[in-house]
């Protein structure tokens, strides 16, 4: 193969890994966050010679005979250095290297089959990173990502460019990638059908309409554009932002929040310890924590292709007692929301709140901007907010013995 004599790459050691993963009882509640199955390649099969791309799990050739790419990892001793160049991946340990284009001769296509079925209606955001591999004669600027049903397993010419497929997702025209030192995201959206099940990843022009630039005359009068292939994701434009449900908590011991991580949508977010909400305490989208009182954690997040989301999660503590906490902040409920010039707080059993007397409501920065004592009139307390600028706002309501429960609500008018 054109791949194999071109670069030489043979390896002169093999390292094992063993990868451990796990799994948290919440994540079936969540939604999907990211579509793409093991979309950073770090989830192998095994590590043994040929390299493959079928080595990543869930990634494979149209076929089981066409080329698609070479597996590069850490663990084969491809990365940083091979015979095609120096690259450290853009996350994790591993990247797939495939050819693009090549005047008259194989491309490779790389297909991954998705976690779940695309939702018809629904607007996704598809995104993945590119290097050209420093030996390549040639930038270029057919990149592209189609999406589509069991259809993909009956093409049969599947190393001939696949210029009668038309990827929802592709660089413009024109617009050459030629840089061998950065990664460089192809990103876009398109709303589903809702048969999308595959996604495929290469170059879905024909030779005649792929524009080039020389990079590299070395391997001239050969005509190639080889490609790093990173950090492949498929999310929702409207994702949602996950803390996780509600948790309780005995003192000394730890519970996970937010979403398993993942390369997507990891950097997009930032979780604050309420009230501070100046300084994050990790840039993740999910994590470890071990508070030692009732505690309210705030995930915000904004993703490449989505606006502005939060949410909340309380991990409750002793010495109320875990069942009566939960139970005092699951009774309150804030009406309207979001509110005007006014809030009412409700609870349909005013007993679980004859311990609460203060009430604190903070900007969404974690300032005070207002604290009064409180008392229900049967089963609500009206609060003004018409001093309260547009914004989101948390209302706490506390106890010198019982601890407190915090509630978000919105001002808009």
């Amino acid at each position: 193969m054109r791949k194999l004599q071109k670069k030489s790459l043979l390896p002169n050691r093999v390292v094992f890994i063993l990868a451990f993963s796990w799994s948290v009882f919440f994540l079936n509640s969540q939604s999907i966050s990211n579509y793409v199955n093991n979309g950073s390649f770090e989830s192998i099969y095994n590590c043994f010679s040929p390299y493959k791309t079928s080595l990543a799990k869930h990634w494979l050739s149209l076929d089981s005979i066409s080329y698609s790419g070479m597996y590069i990892s850490t663990c084969n001793s491809y990365i940083p250095s091979n015979g095609s160049g120096y690259q450290y991946p853009k996350s994790g340990n591993a990247v797939i290297l495939s050819t693009f284009y090549c005047k008259n001769c194989g491309r490779g296509y790389l297909k991954n089959r998705l976690k779940k079925n695309l939702e018809g209606g629904k607007t996704y955001c598809v995104k993945f990173y590119i290097n050209i591999v420093n030996v390549s004669p040639r930038g270029m600027d057919g990149f592209g990502a189609y999406l589509s049903d069991n259809m993909i397993d009956t093409i049969s010419k599947c190393n001939l460019p696949l210029s009668y497929l038309t990827p929802q997702v592709k660089n413009a025209l024109g617009n050459v990638i030629s840089d061998t030192l950065n990664w460089t995201p192809i990103t876009g959206t398109f709303v589903a059908t809702g048969i999308e099940k595959y996604l495929l990843l290469g170059n879905f022009l024909p030779d005649n309409a792929v524009s080039t630039i020389s990079i590299n005359p070395a391997y001239y009068p050969q005509d190639w554009t080889d490609v790093l292939i990173d950090d492949v994701s498929c999310t929702e434009i409207n994702l949602p932002a996950y803390a996780g449900p509600d948790q309780s908590l005995i003192p000394g011991d730890s519970v996970y929040i937010g979403r398993e991580n993942d390369f997507a949508i990891d950097p997009g977010c930032r979780w604050y310890q309420f009230p501070n909400m100046a300084t994050p305490i990790d840039t993740i989208s999910g994590m470890w924590v071990k508070p030692s009182v009732t505690t309210t954690y705030i995930v915000r997040q904004i993703l490449d292709c989505s606006a502005e989301k939060w949410d909340t999660v309380m991990v409750y503590m002793k010495p109320l007692g875990i069942v009566n906490l939960s139970a005092v902040e699951d009774d309150i409920k804030l009406f309207p929301n979001p509110a005007s010039d006014f809030l009412e707080i409700f609870v349909s059993n005013p007993e679980l709140l004859k311990d609460f007397k203060t009430l604190s409501i903070y900007n969404n920065l974690g300032q005070l901007v207002r604290e009064e004592d409180m008392a229900f009139i049967g089963k609500k307390i009206s609060v003004k907010t018409t001093d309260l600028k547009d914004g989101m706002y948390f209302i706490r309501i506390g106890s010198v013995n019982s601890g407190t429960v915090s509630k978000r609500f919105v001002i808009a008018r």
